[in-house]
């Protein structure tokens, strides 16, 4: 079995985590709308919201292991992983506003 090089891993590593980052978000909005919405009526508010901040601090998490690689990642290539990652997200909360 083939150990992966520093820059595979690092790839791969970013590539995770910024796709858990975008489930999240999707996940955050859902939450946010559910708890507006009142969800499909089977759990509470108090319920919802407890999810709702479950995610965002689930959020959180993910965005700082985001940047913890995105540092070890010091590859300023304007195709890099990390940049077009960053951009889908941009767009995904441009979207959203």
């Amino acid at each position: 079995m083939e150990k992966l090089t520093k820059e595979e891993l690092n790839k791969r590593a970013s590539s995770k985590a910024f796709s858990k980052i975008f489930y999240l978000e999707e996940d955050f909005k859902k939450a946010k709308k559910d708890l507006k919405t009142g969800g499909d009526g089977r759990f509470s508010q108090d319920l919802l919201e407890k999810c709702k901040d479950s995610v965002y601090q689930e959020l959180q998490t993910w965005n700082y292991i985001a940047k913890l690689i995105e540092i070890e990642n010091k590859d300023e290539d304007e195709f890099s992983t990390i940049k077009v990652l960053k951009d889908l997200i941009n767009l995904n909360k441009n979207n959203e506003e």
